[in-house]
């Protein structure tokens, strides 16, 4: 799921048109910083000196810290609008599994856990941020579930929070428990632990929730 920010579309009026590689630039760094420092020490300046770019160009763009923050998050942890479907619940499974590690070890994981932290503790800054980047994911991952149920994979009783939680909530509590010393070996052995707590989660997923017949 790593991703490079990506600017969105700027809005065209009179005047010199803006740049994109400006905007490119400067949520590229906004991101950067805010994984690194968090949202108490996250400064416009900051950005313009990480991106290079004059101070200017990002008040002209961003006159608040927190609307620079909203576009960078948006352009980086706002998951593809694309479901995942490749026909078998062990490959949506696995695909889903996969992202989500590679989003935690990436270099966005630290900001997307920050925003969500900090979500609580600004709740006007971030909370609508954070609660549609989680609705979007939410609804990708539910399908997967749902789409099991329909091809007949699960039984129809068959829980989507529950199977989720315990499919994502056990790969962000083997990011997060792994001491930073092991942390190269957990690394590199990320793509081992896709393949296993899948295997769990379905063979428990497909024992608790039989397929009829």
């Amino acid at each position: 799921m790593p991703k490079t920010a990506t600017a969105p579309k700027p809005a065209t009026g009179p005047g010199r048109p803006r740049d994109a590689e400006v905007d490119r630039k400067a949520l590229q760094a906004a991101i950067e910083l805010y994984a690194e420092l968090g949202w108490a020490k996250f400064t416009l300046d900051a950005v313009a000196r990480r991106a290079g770019i004059g101070k200017a160009a990002i008040y002209r763009r961003w006159p608040a810290r927190d609307r620079l923050v909203a576009d960078a998050m948006k352009a980086a942890l706002l998951p593809p609008e694309a479901v995942i479907d490749t026909g078998t619940l062990r490959e949506d499974l696995r695909a889903l599994a996969r992202s989500t590690m590679d989003h935690y070890l990436g270099p966005y994981g630290l900001a997307g856990l920050r925003l969500h932290v900090e979500a609580r503790a600004h709740p006007g800054l971030f909370a609508e941020l954070a609660g549609g980047i989680r609705h979007t994911r939410a609804l990708q991952a539910r399908a997967i579930v749902r789409h099991a149920i329909a091809r007949g994979e699960l039984g129809e009783q068959a829980s989507p929070a529950l199977i989720l939680d315990t499919l994502l909530g056990g790969l962000l509590t083997h990011v997060l428990a792994t001491p930073e010393e092991p942390r190269p070996e957990m690394t590199a052995r990320s793509s081992r632990h896709v393949e296993d707590i899948t295997a769990f989660v379905l063979t428990a997923a497909i024992a608790i929730y039989p397929p009829a017949g």
